[in-house]
């Protein structure tokens, strides 16, 4: 299933999951100033078990793309 990672706000600080339906997935956040991000599943979301802490925003779409057996994208078009 693919993946796709909207930016929320203009930070740069977080993005929700969707898959190309809209459906929602979860959300990755910044773990803050020392570097490194969370997955965040939604209740029920196939993304439940994935591994959630990760140094980088790659690692992160890795281990979302291992999980969901399809590519993960960043959306850069939404930036508000």
């Amino acid at each position: 299933m693919d993946v796709v990672l909207n930016p929320i706000g203009s930070d740069g600080l977080a993005w929700s999951l969707k898959d190309r339906l809209g459906r929602p997935l979860g959300k990755v956040e910044s773990s803050g100033p020392s570097g490194g991000y969370e997955i965040i599943p939604e209740e029920g979301s196939p993304l439940q078990g994935v591994v959630r802490l990760h140094a980088s925003l790659d690692a992160i779409m890795a281990a979302i793309e291992r999980q969901m057996g399809g590519p993960c994208q960043i959306n850069s078009g939404d930036w508000t």
